[in-house]
């Protein structure tokens, strides 16, 4: 069944991945300080700014928040850290409190699996809490929190798809750099936000979302068993 879907900050990077995958499905509004790449409706606003929101917010369904911070300077200065907590923290709580009064009951956050510390080589086995002392993921972490409150304070469903990388699908082909085997295809990445607006769960959850095809250090099991949803690209 087609939604309404506000889509905050799919101007982004990742926005570009997902942001077709989403409006060949449902009826998407892209809300963003800049137009998306993507020929969709678009609203100008920012998440950190109470009007703009309420006024992006009015008739969706649904909220996939996207926005980050900047990635210029990546993990350097100060102005660095305040745009991620600004973005990370503050906007999503304004942004799930908006589409929430405003009628949605569904949000899908773009998460990351930096919520965890050393991600790519820890052991899973034991089920760790999200423990990031980083300002990337410390804000993410505090972003899940956020949207497990948003949901019992809303009665929503809110799923957080802990990200890992995800890049466009031919520049994922090529891929060299560090833990290729755990970085994200676009396609896969698009899939879990398609999947993940269906979730009807209820209250919060988080996913793993990888490119480990065979699971031999990034375990995907609860999105396969709860949103359908596994990693499909194989590299040539």
């Amino acid at each position: 069944m087609r939604v309404r879907v506000l889509v905050a900050g799919g101007s982004g990077a990742v926005g570009a991945l997902v942001v077709p995958e989403l409006a060949a499905r449902h009826d998407v509004t892209v809300m963003d300080l800049r137009p998306p790449a993507a020929g969709v409706p678009y609203v100008r606003g920012s998440v950190t700014d109470h009007d703009d929101v309420r006024r992006a917010a009015e008739g969706h369904d649904a909220l996939v928040y996207l926005a980050m911070g900047r990635k210029e300077g990546w993990r350097e200065g100060d102005a660095w850290v305040d745009s991620h907590f600004a973005v990370n923290v503050t906007g999503l709580y304004v942004t799930l409190r908006a589409c929430a009064q405003a009628g949605a009951r569904v949000a899908v956050h773009a998460s990351s699996m930096s919520v965890f510390e050393g991600y790519a080589t820890r052991d899973y086995v034991r089920r760790p809490e999200p423990d990031a002392v980083d300002a990337y993921g410390l804000t993410k972490r505090l972003g899940e929190q956020i949207c497990e409150a948003a949901a019992r304070e809303h009665d929503l469903t809110v799923t957080a798809l802990r990200l890992v990388h995800p890049m466009p699908d031919e520049e994922w082909q090529a891929y060299a750099g560090d833990h290729p085997d755990l970085v994200t295809a676009a396609g896969d990445a698009a899939a879990a936000f398609v999947a993940a607006l269906e979730r009807r769960g209820p209250g919060f959850a988080a996913y793993t979302i990888t490119g480990d095809y065979r699971r031999s250090r990034l375990d995907w099991t609860p999105a396969l068993h709860d949103l359908g949803w596994w990693p499909r690209a194989r590299r040539r």
